[in-house]
């Protein structure tokens, strides 16, 4: 026997399949959001070896935009 969530979820009349498309939505947004910022947190890395005198003052900034990116998918992925 259904439970009395599961019984509302389908008597929901499609709300909880709008309220699941939105939220992939906005994931599938927060997917490509990482990636982009994947990609230019690399760039930087690479931009940053690329010159020693920007290396070492980047450095600092990209392990923190780094250690917030990681931070962000260890949020998304609970």
């Amino acid at each position: 026997m259904a439970s009395p969530q599961q019984a509302g979820r389908r008597c929901d009349g499609g709300h909880g399949e709008e309220t699941v498309r939105r939220a992939k939505l906005h994931l599938s947004a927060a997917s490509s959001m990482l990636d982009c910022a994947a990609t230019a947190i690399t760039r930087a890395r690479e931009l940053a070896g690329e010159d020693d005198g920007a290396g070492d003052e980047l450095a600092e900034d990209i392990v923190a935009v780094r250690s917030s990116a990681r931070m962000l998918v260890d949020v998304l992925s609970e």
